[in-house]
C-alpha cells in the first residue's frame, strides 16, 4: 500500500464521493473510528466514515498526546492491559515513526521505599515489553534528576527512575490513519452528521446524513453500521433505541495547562505527584518552546460538547506544578490550555475514576448496530481490529487484521526521513533553519519535501505565527491535502496554534488564515467573519478560566 495519496485531498471532494451504499458505515472520526475504517477497507470492504465535526475534534485531539504501555496499571495488577499497551506502542512506532517518538520519563522521589518499588515496577514494565521497549529503565541520583528537570525544586532527595515511552500528536495521528483508510478506498466525510438511522425489519441498514456546513442531506445504505462515538456512544445507541441503556459510558475530564518552557525548564517528561493527597500523578511534558502539564481524572457532569477548563481543574494542576517546581504560577501565566473527555466504562460502584474500566467494549444491539467505546489512544488499532473481526466472521472477509504493518505517513527511521528531507531540492531552495526541517518531518513524514516545495512555490516560507514552528504554506497545504473545512480545523488540529500561543495565533495570523480559507473554499465575507468568531469562541470555551487576551 502506498504511504498516502499525493493528490489533492479536500473535504468537499470526500463529501461528494459519499456512495449510496457501502458494506460498513462508521459513525465517528476520532482515532477509533478512522481505525475501524482503515481495518475494514484493508480487508476489502467498502467503507464510508462520517463525523459531525472535524477529524479528532473530540477526545482524539485532547489527550495527553502519549503512546504508552500504561505503567501505572501495574499498580492495580492489570498486567494484560500493560502487555497489550507495549505491543501496540511498538507497532505504532513502526507504522508512524515520524509521529510516535521516544520520550524519557523521570519519576523523582524522596523515599527509599518508593524508589525500591519503582525499580521493581519498571523492571516488570521492561520485561513485558520483551524487546519492544525503547530502552530499559535506569536509576538516577539527585543530580541526574536535576539534569532532566533543572527547574525541579522538591521531591528528589533519593533521586529517581527514568523510563521510556513515546509522545505523539494525537490529531495528526488520527489524520494519518484517515488518509491510510482513504488510500484503501474508504470515503471520509467530516462535518457530516447522522440525523437518523434507517431500519428494515427492525435492523439498522443505513442513515440519513446532513452536511453541517451546507445543510445538504443524503441517505446512505450499509450492511453494517458501526458507532465509534466515544463519550457520545450512548447518544448514538439511543438514536437507534431511545430506551437503550446497554452502554454505561461515563465521561472523565482531563485537562492540560501549557506554559512557556522558561517557566518550567525541563529536558524530559517529569512525573509529578498530585498535591491533593489522592495518590494520582501528573505529567509535565516538554513540547518545543512550551511545556504542558496534566492531566486531571475527574468524572464530568457539565455536558459532553465543548468541555472547558474549570477553576477546580486549574487549581489542581497548578498546585501540583507549583509544589514540585517551587513556582507561583497562576492561570494568567498559562500560554494555553485544553480540556477533553475520555469514555470510560462503569465498574465497581462507579463513585471514583478508579472504579471505571480502562478497557474497551463492543456491543451489538438487536438492530445490528455495533458500538465500540472505552480503551485508549495507544490501543486504537487493536480496538478497530476487534470490531472488524466481528464483522468479518459474519461476512467471510479475511479473518486477520492487515493493519499491523500499515505505513502511516512515513517509512524507515526518523533519521533517514529527516536526511531525505535535508537532501531534497525543496530544502536546498528554501534555505530554512535545520530545526524547522525536523519539525516539518515530524508533522508530515514522507510528504514533508512536497509540503516544503509547495511553500516555496507559493512564496509562503515565513512563519505563520512568530515563535511557533509552522510555515504559512502549511496552512494552504492543509486546506488542499488534509480535509480542512473550517478555520478551527486548521488552527486547533492540523497546526496546534490555539494551544501554543497566548493570543491563539494573534489577530494578524488568524485574519491571514481566514483569507486563505475564504479564497480556497469560496467563502463569502460574512462566512469569513463567522469563521473567525467561531474559532475564537471555541478557544475561549476550551481554555475556560485561562484568559484569551483582548484583541486576539
Amino acid at each position: 500500500m502506498p504511504v498516502a495519496p499525493r493528490a489533492v485531498l479536500r473535504r468537499d471532494e470526500q463529501v461528494d464521493r459519499l456512495p449510496e451504499r457501502v458494506d460498513v458505515l462508521v459513525i465517528g472520526g476520532g482515532i477509533t473510528g478512522v481505525g475501524v475504517a482503515l481495518d475494514a477497507a484493508s480487508r476489502g470492504a467498502s467503507v464510508a466514515l462520517v463525523e459531525r465535526g472535524d477529524l479528532a475534534s473530540g477526545t482524539s485531539s485532547r489527550s495527553s498526546r502519549l503512546v504508552h504501555g500504561g505503567a501505572r496499571y501495574l499498580a492495580t495488577g492489570d498486567v494484560a492491559m500493560v502487555a497489550e499497551g507495549v505491543r501496540e506502542r511498538d507497532r505504532l512506532r513502526r507504522m508512524a515513526p515520524h509521529l510516535v517518538l521516544p520520550l524519557p520519563f523521570v519519576i523523582p522521589t524522596d523515599s527509599s521505599l518508593d524508589l525500591a518499588l519503582l525499580r521493581v515496577g519498571m523492571t516488570v514494565y521492561d520485561a513485558l515489553a520483551a524487546g519492544r521497549g525503547v530502552a530499559h529503565h535506569d536509576r538516577l541520583d539527585a543530580a541526574g534528576v536535576l539534569a532532566a528537570a533543572p527547574g525541579l525544586a522538591r521531591g528528589l532527595r533519593r533521586g529517581g527512575v527514568r523510563y521510556w515511552d513515546c509522545r505523539t500528536d494525537d490529531a495528526r495521528l488520527t489524520l494519518e490513519v484517515a488518509r491510510a483508510a482513504i488510500a484503501e478506498g474508504a470515503v471520509v466525510a467530516t462535518h457530516t452528521e447522522v440525523v437518523d438511522l434507517h431500519r428494515v425489519s427492525g435492523r439498522v441498514v443505513g442513515a440519513e446524513l446532513r452536511d453541517v456546513l451546507t445543510g445538504a442531506t443524503r441517505t446512505i445504505s450499509a450492511r453494517w453500521t458501526v458507532s465509534a462515538s466515544g463519550v457520545w456512544a450512548g447518544a448514538v445507541r439511543q438514536l437507534d433505541d431511545p430506551t437503550s441503556d446497554e452502554l454505561a459510558v461515563l465521561p472523565v475530564r482531563g485537562v492540560h495547562l501549557v506554559f512557556d518552557r522558561g517557566e518550567l525548564p525541563i529536558n524530559a517528561a517529569i512525573v509529578l505527584p498530585s498535591a491533593a493527597g489522592d495518590g494520582r500523578r501528573l505529567f509535565a511534558i516538554p513540547w518545543g518552546e512550551q511545556v504542558y502539564v496534566g492531566t486531571t481524572d475527574d468524572l464530568h457532569d457539565h455536558g459532553l460538547d465543548d468541555p472547558s477548563l474549570l477553576p477546580t481543574d486549574a487549581a489542581y494542576v497548578l498546585e501540583a506544578t507549583n509544589t514540585a517546581f517551587g513556582t507561583d504560577l497562576t492561570v494568567s501565566d498559562a500560554v494555553g490550555a485544553w480540556a477533553g473527555l475520555r469514555p470510560l466504562l462503569a465498574g465497581g460502584d462507579g463513585s471514583t475514576t478508579s472504579d471505571l474500566s480502562r478497557r474497551h467494549t463492543i456491543v451489538e444491539g438487536p438492530s445490528g448496530l455495533v458500538s465500540i467505546t472505552g480503551g485508549k489512544l495507544t490501543t486504537f488499532r487493536r480496538m478497530a481490529a476487534d470490531v472488524v473481526d466481528r464483522l468479518a466472521r459474519a461476512e467471510g472477509w479475511p479473518r486477520r487484521s492487515r493493519t499491523t504493518r500499515t505505513a502511516l505517513g512515513s517509512r524507515g527511521s526518523v533519521a533517514e526521513g529527516r536526511e531525505r528531507l535535508r537532501g531534497s531540492e525543496a530544502a536546498a531552495s528554501a534555505g530554512l533553519d535545520p530545526s524547522l526541517l525536523g519539525g516539518l518531518h515530524h508533522r508530515h513524514g514522507d510528504r514533508a519535501a512536497d509540503v516544503l516545495a509547495a511553500c516555496v512555490a507559493h512564496g509562503e516560507l515565513a512563519p505563520l505565527v512568530p515563535g511557533l514552528p509552522y510555515l504559512r504554506g502549511e496552512a494552504r497545504w492543509a486546506v488542499r491535502h488534509e480535509l480542512v473545512g473550517r478555520l478551527d480545523d486548521l488552527l486547533q488540529r492540523r497546526l496546534r496554534v490555539s494551544t501554543r500561543h497566548r493570543q491563539a495565533g494573534g489577530a494578524e495570523a488568524v485574519a491571514w488564515c481566514a483569507d486563505l480559507l475564504a479564497g480556497e473554499l469560496g467563502w463569502s465575507d460574512d462566512r469569513r467573519e463567522a469563521e473567525i468568531a467561531h474559532y475564537l469562541a471555541a478557544v475561549r470555551t476550551e481554555r475556560g478560566v485561562v484568559p484569551l487576551p483582548a484583541g486576539s
